[in-house]
């Protein structure tokens, strides 16, 4: 290669030959020496974008979207939950405990029937104010966290106290790292259905109106958000924070827990956001996120235009926002609120 450039280099400077060839000769030998590199290159910008994938979007329109979630949906229940969707059990609920907390809100520890072989526990926080139906926010940790954490505002979770606060009931299962109980089965799958089942929970509550659900989590619970809005279109509005990324960057750093045989040959993270179209979707991301082991910013911009499309067939786009604070991997919460209250005020 070397002796090659070295002639076409000389070509170039040889005075006798005409200007236009001269010049034809200098960039041919820029792209010799740029091809080598220039695959790496490409796939160091977007490898998730080349990485072929069965299920990635592309509808055109309204109705192939809507052809293309049920796919989806179908696809992640059999992925994540030994093969398909599983039967809802009866909730068989027991509360553990009631106590009330500052400023008259109660908190409720109780226990739910997720399968037959399998009890959840989850915290229920009802606001002082119970005169009308409540609009309902599953409000999900991260790791290390505790759904009791979440509705008493500890740690991380403030956002817990603040939506009861806002009028919101409250309900926050325990979605941490676990034995996997069942065959076939994915860690994911086992924590998406727990929340799913609150969900199944909070609409036997007579204090609740279980047609104003919300969704919103942090890190892991930003995890566990994107799957249950994408499977449970009883959601009305959804808040993912410090988790928007892609497949490629999960690699590089994090725990093993978000994987699961079959999920990256037939979806992206992207995709499965795209499966909550055209509900009001917010996605937090802060600027001091670092890569490896966490969530930088560019990456999350690459997913969300990802997203984008969904949200131009449905032309829902005013609904979908990313939101970069300037902090780190927290929840923030100033474009979910508003989206928040307006999606709940507006169902009928």
């Amino acid at each position: 290669m070397k002796n090659y450039l070295r002639n076409y280099f000389g070509l170039r400077r040889n005075r006798s030959l005409p200007e236009g060839f001269r010049a034809g000769i200098g960039w041919l030998a820029l792209a010799l020496l740029l091809a080598p590199s220039m695959p790496s290159i490409m796939s160091a910008q977007s490898p998730d974008q080349a990485r072929p994938r069965a299920l990635r979007f592309e509808a055109a329109s309204v109705e192939a979207a809507r052809k293309w979630q049920d796919q989806s949906r179908e696809k992640l229940f059999a992925l994540m939950m030994g093969g398909q969707k599983p039967a809802a059990l009866p909730l068989a609920p027991e509360v553990v405990k009631t106590e009330t907390a500052p400023g008259g809100s109660v908190i409720e520890e109780l226990t739910l029937q997720s399968l037959p072989d399998r009890r959840l526990r989850a915290w229920l926080a009802l606001p002082a104010d119970r005169s009308r139906k409540l609009p309902a926010v599953l409000a999900l940790h991260g790791h290390g966290g505790t759904g009791s954490m979440v509705v008493k505002g500890e740690s991380l979770y403030w956002y817990g106290p603040r939506l009861v606060e806002m009028g919101y009931a409250v309900i926050s299962p325990n979605i941490g790292s676990h034995n996997l109980q069942h065959t076939n089965w994915t860690l994911m799958g086992e924590r998406t259905w727990d929340a799913l089942r609150c969900l199944d929970y909070l609409a036997t509550r007579p204090e609740i109106d279980a047609r104003r659900l919300a969704v919103c989590g942090l890190s892991l619970g930003g995890e566990t958000t994107m799957y249950v809005a994408a499977l449970d279109e009883r959601v009305k509005a959804v808040c993912s924070s410090g988790w928007l990324t892609t497949i490629g960057n999960m690699k590089q750093g994090h725990c093993p827990c978000w994987n699961f045989p079959g999920l990256e040959q037939n979806l992206d993270f992207a995709d499965i956001f795209c499966c909550i179209a055209p509900r009001p979707l917010v996605c937090e991301i802060g600027e001091l996120e670092r890569a490896p082991g966490g969530f930088p910013v560019p990456i999350a911009r690459q997913a969300f235009s990802e997203i984008q499309p969904a949200y131009r067939v449905w032309k829902a786009e005013s609904g979908l926002a990313l939101d970069i604070h300037a902090g780190g991997h927290v929840f923030v919460g100033r474009q979910f609120w508003p989206a928040l209250k307006n999606t709940l005020d507006q169902v009928k």
